[in-house]
């Protein structure tokens, strides 16, 4: 069969279903009709109306019905969007808010830029610590005995304090005020870069030779000869950070690079060595002088 026949065809079969369809909109208006009819409102029979009045009747109720619903849902859309509403909108109904443009990221750390910023071996660590730190201690009990006046660590608005079980939170003046100025930066940098307030945590600080020795017993590549003895030295983890909800873990690693880049620039002006951590998961910092301003 050619494409003309099966056009021809297919108009004539559309013909006849448009005359079906017709007969039957015919016939269901009829029986509509009937129906009203056999309707008996108080002393109104409308079977005794004219047949053409009622179809009349019909179809005025029929487009005000379809007008008040036209305009009810006219007036609950101006009520939405009305200036001076009060009414709450639905929580589906959310409002494009504008684009904030992020400020650029000049320097990333990543890869190979981690081992060569935060590279710096233990003998680096133990000269800068021996500078300016303390004798190191036998046992927690002589902290107050100290060669230094030592400074002792709360948590506070730039940093939290983690459960120390093998240090003590006691730091000289040079590294506790280095401390400080981590967390501060580190919070400064995250509202420039629109992110969540978050805090570091601090894992490990002054440790005596008698912590030395139970830590050595759980881990095996622990130093005997640690910085940390000289109250120099902090740990902060970069895989926990603390929110307004509490910890966190940082799945994402963006919090650890912000931390990263400010570690770096601390680093660049002198202010101390550090060591990138993988096994506990910490930057390994030593205080070498005050933060410069």
């Amino acid at each position: 069969m050619s494409i003309e026949e099966r056009r021809k065809e297919a108009l004539s079969s559309l013909k006849d279903d448009f005359k079906l369809l017709g007969i039957a909109f015919q016939r269901l208006w009829r029986d509509v009709i009937e129906l009203i009819k056999c309707i008996r409102v108080g002393k109104i029979e409308f079977g005794k109306i004219n047949s053409r009045l009622l179809i009349i009747l019909v179809s005025i109720a029929f487009v005000g019905v379809v007008l008040f619903f036209t305009l009810r849902s006219c007036e609950s859309s101006e009520t939405l969007e009305g200036p001076e509403s009060t009414e709450v909108r639905p929580p589906y109904a959310f409002k494009r808010q504008p684009r904030v443009q992020r400020p650029e990221v000049k320097h990333r750390i990543q890869g190979a830029s981690i081992r060569k910023y935060f590279n710096d071996l233990n003998d680096t660590h133990l000269s800068a610590a021996k500078k300016i730190g303390i004798a190191p201690l036998a046992s927690r009990e002589v902290v107050d005995n100290a060669s230094r006046k030592l400074v002792e660590l709360n948590d506070s608005d730039a940093y939290i304090v983690d459960k120390l079980t093998h240090s003590i939170p006691f730091l000289v003046p040079e590294a506790a005020a280095l401390l400080k100025r981590i967390g501060e930066n580190f919070q400064d940098s995250l509202v420039m870069k629109h992110m969540p307030p978050h805090k570091i945590i601090v894992s490990s600080v002054l440790r005596t030779q008698s912590d030395v020795k139970k830590l050595g017993r759980n881990n095996v590549n622990s130093s005997k000869n640690s910085a940390h003895c000289y109250a120099t030295t902090i740990d902060i983890t970069y895989k926990r950070f603390f929110s307004e909800y509490g910890e966190e873990i940082d799945k994402t690693g963006k919090l650890k690079h912000v931390l990263e880049e400010v570690l770096r620039d601390l680093k660049v002006q002198g202010c101390c060595y550090i060591k990138h951590e993988k096994k506990q998961a910490c930057f390994h910092i030593t205080a070498r002088s005050f933060p410069k301003e």
